[in-house]
């Protein structure tokens, strides 16, 4: 009788959980899906060839770049970018950093706690059931933006001039048509040159890096009081680690600091770079490296995931122990 009347409990802790988040993740979720899909419309504005002339004259920034740029002369390589696109990484952060600071701090500042810790529940069900709809919504989230690129790359239609049959002059930069054809414009949809199986592996790592987020603020959650606090701390070691890796990547005196950052695990652009050499099972691997001195591409990903579920380790171990303050 105690075990299925704390199975009721964690149901009904869960259905609160969902109704306190619901209204950011419908915004969240909208969000995501509109910036996929337009994201994907936006990439057939830019002319493959001037695309590429215009990277060329940054060749010195492509360190800064998530990829080399050859990556990116292609439509797989510049829809992939989404996964790195500054709005993507706000809305997760959102989720995160929200659900996350919210479970213990956020109803101590509220008053709530102990009410909900008066039923017969454990602290530890209580930030477990917690735990799932956060990483539940979090996993719905990455599945809606990859469910905007899907219909983006099945919707849009790509035009492409293909030039008249012409001959190079030796030793120089000028082309002789072989006929006076006038080029010819020939369309098609995406779908033909854009896998969406391309992009699972970089859905995981934005599952993964979201996960790390969630786990250190529920963390952070479990040590303090006051949410705002929570959401402080959790942004300065966010911003901290952001211009680590923007350093590290900067001057190469400094490349030691982009290993210590948790960003430098986040790779959801070389994912797509390692599925473009024709292996969609490439990115999945533990055995063949990136490149010389790089890890497999799967362990970026699975560190930002161990070092999430440590950090919620932690938390329900401070919450187990910790005396709860009377509400104010």
């Amino acid at each position: 009788m105690i075990a299925i009347r704390d199975i009721g409990v964690d149901r009904m802790m869960i259905r609160k959980f969902i109704g306190q988040s619901s209204l950011l993740f419908v915004f969240l979720a909208i969000a995501l899906f509109a910036f996929g899909w337009v994201r994907v419309w936006v990439v057939k504005l830019l002319d493959m060839s001037q695309f590429q002339t215009i990277l060329e004259q940054f060749r010195d920034y492509e360190k800064f770049a998530p990829i080399e740029f050859e990556a990116l002369f292609t439509y797989s390589g510049r829809v992939g970018m989404t996964f790195d696109e500054p709005i993507v990484i706000l809305c997760t952060v959102i989720w995160c950093i929200a659900r996350g600071s919210d479970v213990v701090s956020g109803e101590l500042a509220r008053g709530t706690l102990e009410m909900l810790l008066s039923q017969p529940i454990s602290r530890t069900r209580y930030l477990m059931s917690h735990a799932v709809v956060s990483v539940g919504g979090l996993l719905l989230l990455c599945l809606v933006l990859w469910g905007g690129v899907a219909i983006g790359v099945q919707r849009t239609i790509l035009t492409e001039t293909i030039q008249p049959p012409s001959m190079q002059i030796p030793f120089t930069n000028i082309r002789v048509p072989l006929d006076d054809s006038e080029p010819v414009e020939v369309s098609f949809p995406m779908s033909d040159r854009v896998d969406i199986r391309t992009y699972t592996a970089s859905v995981f790592h934005l599952f993964c890096f979201g996960y790390f987020l969630l786990g250190l603020s529920s963390c952070f959650s479990a040590f303090d009081r006051y949410r705002w606090r929570t959401i402080g701390a959790v942004m300065t070691v966010y911003v901290i680690e952001l211009v680590m890796y923007g350093l590290g990547k900067a001057a190469d005196s400094l490349s030691w600091l982009q290993r210590m950052a948790f960003f430098n695990c986040y790779k959801p652009q070389k994912m797509t770079s390692l599925v473009r050499e024709g292996d969609l099972w490439s990115p999945w691997s533990l055995s063949v490296p990136i490149e010389p001195g790089a890890l497999p591409p799967l362990a970026y990903p699975l560190i930002l995931f161990a070092l999430g579920t440590i950090a919620f380790g932690v938390a329900v171990v401070q919450f187990n122990r910790r005396d709860l303050p009377a509400p104010l």
